[in-house]
């Protein structure tokens, strides 16, 4: 992907300590203890989904110690369908939107990507004595707000062959969250803006054809218009979504300009569809814009990011 966003963790690979179990013994069929799910497919792989026939769910659960023994453990069981093909399986930190984050966990391996026999991929389980500078307990607060994914590897699709967000057991994951952060003069292109009005916008996938936006701002004067516009940082590009419009400049402002929903029918760039301007917000090939009577091609602006969910 074009754009990464930071982390303030470091991506860590765990070493795995594989067993065939039951899921009693693995923990994973325990009512009282957290247990966590990932539903895993082709549409889910970001930043460009995948066709493929083949789905797989993964279930963990953190396995609290028994007698002669020190620390609780993560278990987890991944099984497949349709799955013929896998390198590797990770747990990574990112958000539904993000394309490729930090490895967390390994949880499984299979560098000669040898054929699948068994629709069960791998059941195991990772101590917690071998979590060395990243915790159990962080990885279960990141499981909790929807800030880690399960994917699949497979040699014909390196950055995942099949993926899903983990969940608390029963919890429907987290779809898209995309940010503009920081709206400033000095990102309008090609000629910055010297202002003092700043801003920020959200923007979050609610189904496969609608997206609820915020556009927030601060000191800003005069506001007409507010749109998305594809481009990259350093270019200006079209407008593909309108997000705000007045016909009588508005402000000064600080607060919410504008919020709402917007579908592919309220795209305007001709040849982009809705699931296209999806895949240029997530490799940061769109920005928003906000346009005032006295910066008629704009004032303040700032690329859209995918969003990691970290813990506060």
């Amino acid at each position: 992907m074009g754009l990464k966003r930071p982390v303030a963790f470091i991506a860590l690979v765990f070493p795995v300590v594989v067993a065939c179990h039951e899921d009693n013994t693995l923990g994973l069929a325990d009512s009282d203890r957290p247990v966590f799910t990932a539903t895993l497919s082709g549409a889910n792989v970001r930043p460009v989904p995948v066709a493929t026939t083949t789905t797989a769910t993964a279930q963990m659960s953190i396995r609290d110690p028994e007698v002669g023994q020190i620390g609780r453990q993560l278990t987890y069981a991944i099984v497949g369908t349709n799955l013929t093909t896998a390198t590797s399986a990770h747990i990574h930190l990112g958000g539904a939107s993000v394309g490729v984050g930090p490895v967390l966990v390994t949880l499984y391996t299979n560098t000669a990507d040898t054929a699948l026999t068994s629709a069960t991929l791998v059941t195991g389980s990772v101590p917690e004595s071998a979590f060395s500078g990243f915790s159990l307990d962080s990885l279960v607060k990141l499981m909790s707000v929807g800030a880690a994914y399960v994917d699949i590897h497979a040699t014909g699709n390196p950055l995942g062959l099949v993926r899903g967000q983990v969940t608390k057991k029963g919890e429907e994951p987290a779809l898209d969250l995309f940010a503009a952060p920081s709206l400033s003069g000095n990102k309008e292109r090609p000629t910055p803006v010297v202002t003092a009005a700043t801003g920020s916008a959200t923007f979050e996938l609610l189904s496969n054809s609608t997206v609820r936006y915020k556009v927030n701002v601060a000191g800003l004067t005069g506001a007409t218009m507010a749109h998305i516009h594809t481009g990259v940082a350093d270019s200006a590009g079209p407008i593909a979504v309108t997000l705000f419009t007045s016909s009588t400049p508005t402000g000064p402002l600080t607060g919410t300009l504008a919020s709402g929903t917007f579908s592919g029918a309220n795209i305007q760039l001709p040849g982009v569809s809705f699931d296209s301007l999806l895949s240029l917000m997530r490799s940061g090939r769109t920005y928003v814009n906000v346009h005032t009577d006295a910066n008629k091609n704009g004032e303040i602006r700032a690329q859209i990011e995918p969003v990691t969910v970290l813990p506060k």
